[in-house]
């Protein structure tokens, strides 16, 4: 007993139930992971004022140990002061901290428009390239990323979506 499978009007059925499912489960999957990346800006602001304050001890150990520099000639951009050198790495630290935290929240705006837009059966190129730009989250990321390029490659999914 031989089963074939005709994949030609199996490509052909109008969009199922399955294909309905998949997509809410993806969505929410993206609107989890807008959650957690949204999340994970705590630890970044809690790490830019702890590398401030280490930045603020560091110049005044150094103030301490250097002495009064501000008499000596030479090219120096910092004017001899240890103090300018460690606030400008506190600022360094700030800086790449704010830029972090505001990669971290378009990340995360992206996931819940993607989780959206999943929902909607809309902006389908959207959708799939971020997929693939999940890919390189690991390992949450991945996943969901893997799943996201396989659901809409579907032709069901596809047309659901106003596609050809």
């Amino acid at each position: 007993m031989h089963s074939t499978i005709d994949w030609e009007s199996r490509l052909e059925e109008p969009n199922n139930a399955e294909d309905t499912e998949h997509l809410s489960a993806l969505s929410v999957g993206h609107y989890i992971m807008a959650g957690l990346t949204a999340i994970s800006a705590i630890p970044l602001v809690a790490w830019a004022f702890a590398g401030a304050k280490i930045a603020e001890q560091l110049a005044n150990q150094m103030a301490l140990m250097m002495g009064d520099l501000s008499g000596q000639t030479g090219v120096d951009p910092f004017a001899g002061a240890p103090e300018a050198m460690m606030k400008d790495l506190g600022t360094l630290v700030i800086m790449m901290t704010v830029l972090s935290v505001v990669l971290v929240v378009v990340t995360a705006i992206g996931f819940f428009l993607v989780g959206l837009k999943l929902r909607q059966h809309r902006w389908w190129t959207f959708c799939y390239l971020s997929g693939w730009g999940e890919c390189l989250m690991f390992p949450f990321g991945t996943i969901l990323g893997v799943f996201t390029i396989i659901v809409l490659s579907r032709p069901g999914v596809k047309r659901s979506f106003g596609m050809r």
